[in-house]
């Protein structure tokens, strides 16, 4: 991972939010990184139609409630970073981070670790990207690697 002095202007606040990718995906590694999730020291937050729910421990129950009305669950990173995730397809994981939300090399670090976490424990990397972009990659880790 490149140092926060290195990087620090990728989290500049520019009206849009820097997306984590985690591909390719199916329905079993989603079930994995769900459980991953649920068992984790995260605090999280899972809504349905804008109402906080029981966070559904399969990501076929996930889409199913998706048919009525969205779904998003948040994670958080210590008590600053917001991580969206919001089940979007069965061939990616798709969370969102508000750049605002990373705003020095404390922050920087807990996503840091956040994202080797995810690629250790899924065995899949794990890229930090601007919105909508996943080519216009800011960082990616792989098992632990950079």
């Amino acid at each position: 991972m490149q140092k926060w002095s290195d990087i620090k202007k990728e989290f500049e606040a520019d009206g849009s939010l820097r997306d984590i990718y985690i591909s390719p995906t199916n329905e079993a590694i989603w079930d994995e990184f769900i459980e991953l999730i649920a068992n984790s020291s995260y605090k999280t937050e899972f809504f349905h139609n804008d109402k906080s729910i029981s966070f559904p421990i399969a990501f076929s129950r996930i889409k199913e409630l998706q048919f009525s009305n969205p779904t998003i669950l948040h994670i958080w990173i210590g008590s600053k970073i917001q991580v969206n995730c919001h089940f979007f397809t069965e061939e990616e994981i798709e969370l969102d981070i508000s750049p605002l939300d990373v705003p020095d090399e404390q922050s920087y670090t807990m996503l840091q670790e956040f994202m080797f976490w995810l690629s250790s424990s899924l065995r899949l990397s794990v890229k930090l990207t601007h919105e909508g972009s996943p080519d216009m990659l800011i960082c990616e880790v792989f098992n632990n690697g950079i």
